[in-house]
């Protein structure tokens, strides 16, 4: 199984959700993956790359093959991509080894110059999706339905976090996101790591942690064409135009 990895240059995003009713981003996937390998970073998705809970096996059939053809030039110019599973691609706990390139892993340590970095998805770390997990799964279907109604549904949903968050949170932390996540990554720079990347929450941002550690979550590409960029230990939040 692997999870560690080692590298001056990566790229995380995460939460693409390829074959959602409300995901537009495939052909920008490709065009950003590309983009990402010629200009010689590793890339990792950060989870629910796929969407497996909210869609039909038809589409993810359509949408498939010209991401499989870009992952196979990828490999041509000896780049590595790494797989972290999510809840949504939860499925994919059964392919976590090294595919042809693709590396599926429940998490990823990365080092980068001197700084060590954890990767994860974050959905263990969510108080509903471990405290009720058949409710959970059930509301996330019925997400599905709404978004092939009408995408609004998705947007108003995400602000209403915010909203939820913003007197809580008094201009600290990432807002949309419970306390949870924050607490999560502070507990797990404890075990030697200077930085948290989770995704999961599809609310992009960064927090000072104690001690100079940082937390970040690489947000969702179902608005906004977010990415975190890794360059010799140093690390910020980009954002992609077309």
């Amino acid at each position: 199984m692997i999870t560690a990895g080692e590298g001056k240059k990566l790229i995380v995003i995460s939460d693409v959700h390829i074959g959602n009713p409300f995901s537009k981003g495939r052909h920008e996937l490709v065009s950003f993956l590309r983009w990402a390998a010629l200009e010689g970073f590793d890339i990792c998705i950060n989870g629910d790359g796929l969407e497996i809970a909210q869609t039909s096996f038809n589409k993810l059939v359509i949408e498939m093959p010209e991401i499989i053809r870009t992952l196979k030039e990828i490999k041509k110019m000896e780049r590595s991509v790494y797989y972290i599973v999510g809840n949504h691609d939860i499925a994919l706990e059964n392919f976590l080894e090294d595919w042809g390139g693709v590396k599926v892993c429940p998490f990823l340590n990365y080092t980068s110059g001197e700084t060590r970095i954890r990767i994860e998805h974050g959905h263990l770390y969510d108080s509903f999706f471990i405290n009720f997990p058949n409710l959970y799964e059930s509301l996330t279907r019925f997400a599905g339905l709404l978004l092939a109604i009408h995408p609004s549904f998705y947007k108003l949903w995400m602000g209403l976090e915010k909203m939820a968050t913003y007197f809580q949170k008094k201009g600290k932390g990432i807002l949309g996101e419970g306390p949870e996540f924050s607490k999560a990554a502070l507990e797990i720079t404890r075990r030697g790591f200077d930085a948290v990347i989770f995704g999961h929450t599809h609310h992009l941002g960064e927090m000072n942690l104690s001690q100079g550690k940082k937390y970040f979550n690489s947000g969702s590409w179902l608005i906004s064409y977010d990415y975190i960029e890794i360059h010799n230990g140093k690390i910020e939040i980009k954002n992609w135009s077309v």
